[in-house]
């Protein structure tokens, strides 16, 4: 990749496959190499990068970041949700009813025992970070994450040590209900790029009643927030999760090593 620092979302599914195939994986952009690797077998997993397949890519787990792209036909073996289905079967393209971001498979990897150690963690997207940790910078109970790392583990940890979260990044949602953390989808800014349809495409396939981000562009007390959290529908149901994380397994496309569930 390249830059010292990477969004947590991005390299997870790098640190995941690595983990469960315990293969040594080459990070790439399908659709910027070379003639020669372009007609290579490569994976999507994980993340809103369906875009980026080709007719080489195998693509186990990823989705779509808005309603209006041109995506390659490829061989899909498990999407992130029914809306990436849903958009895919519009192409005409054949793919499973297997759904799952693969993100909620980090558990089976990587599990520590942490005591809990902040009451609300927020896990802003990176480019809502700065206006968050400003805003909540002289409170004790609150834990800004910031998910620009280099260590999917560190940011993981901050996470556990939450009891409850609210992200306005996928994977800080999407983490936290694998962890079964209560949290809540929100909206700090509009800067963040596609349509939403990625959250829905998410909380879908988990079986979380739709909801409206909240919206909070001015910082909130500690209690506003958990009154909101108890409001809404906050974490899937342990069996819906375990059930998305077998087919995904049994979905993979590389050999799996032996414990994982």
């Amino acid at each position: 990749m390249g830059k010292q620092r990477e969004n947590y979302g991005d390299l997870l599914s790098k640190y995941i496959v690595e983990k469960i195939s315990e293969k040594t994986v080459e990070w790439v952009q399908p659709k910027k190499q070379s003639w020669f690797k372009r007609n290579k077998k490569n994976y999507l997993s994980t993340g809103s990068i369906i875009h980026h397949a080709t007719e080489k890519s195998v693509v186990w787990g990823s989705g779509i970041i808005d309603n209006d792209q041109l995506i390659s036909k490829a061989t899909f073996l498990a999407v992130r949700g029914p809306q990436t289905r849903k958009y895919l079967l519009n192409f005409g393209y054949e793919c499973p009813e297997v759904y799952g971001d693969p993100a909620l498979l980090l558990p089976s990897i990587y599990n520590p025992n942490l005591p809990k150690r902040f009451s609300l963690g927020i896990i802003p997207h990176y480019q809502d970070y700065e206006m968050v940790r400003e805003a909540y910078k002289n409170n004790s109970e609150i834990k800004v994450i910031d998910l620009m790392t280099n260590d999917i583990e560190s940011v993981t940890d901050q996470i556990l040590v939450c009891e409850r979260t609210i992200s306005s990044s996928l994977h800080g949602l999407i983490v936290s209900h694998a962890y079964a953390i209560p949290s809540l989808w929100v909206k700090f800014s509009n800067k963040i790029f596609g349509n939403d349809i990625k959250y829905y495409d998410y909380l879908q396939s988990v079986n979380v009643e739709f909801y409206e981000p909240i919206k909070s562009e001015s910082a909130k007390g500690l209690r506003e927030w958990m009154v909101l959290i108890e409001s809404y529908p906050n974490l899937p149901r342990t069996k819906d999760i375990e059930n998305i994380k077998e087919k995904l397994l049994e979905s993979c496309p590389f050999t799996v090593i032996k414990g994982i569930l």
